[in-house]
């Protein structure tokens, strides 16, 4: 293989490797995150339902963050995450 397309290759796979360590961040941060909620939900109201943890668990971020802010005054989870 000529030297440029050995270059590019691991230039592909250094992409790939960065990519992938973001995204591990990103899951990481976001799991970091769900984890905190759940204790400040425990401290606040009491002990999470397991439907309502593997909802916190699945969610994204931004939904994480917005009823982290919600759970801050709280004092029952419908004024967090409404009814279902």
């Amino acid at each position: 293989m000529p030297d440029h397309a050995e270059e590019i290759m691991q230039g592909f796979g250094q992409k790939y490797f960065e990519d992938g360590i973001a995204v591990g961040k990103a899951e990481a941060m976001t799991e970091g995150e769900a984890r905190a909620l759940v204790r400040l939900l425990e401290r606040r109201i009491g002990t999470v339902p397991e439907a309502l943890r593997a909802r916190i668990f699945a969610a994204d971020q931004a939904s994480i963050e917005a009823w982290f802010d919600r759970a801050i005054e709280a004092t029952e989870f419908e004024s967090v995450f409404g009814r279902n």
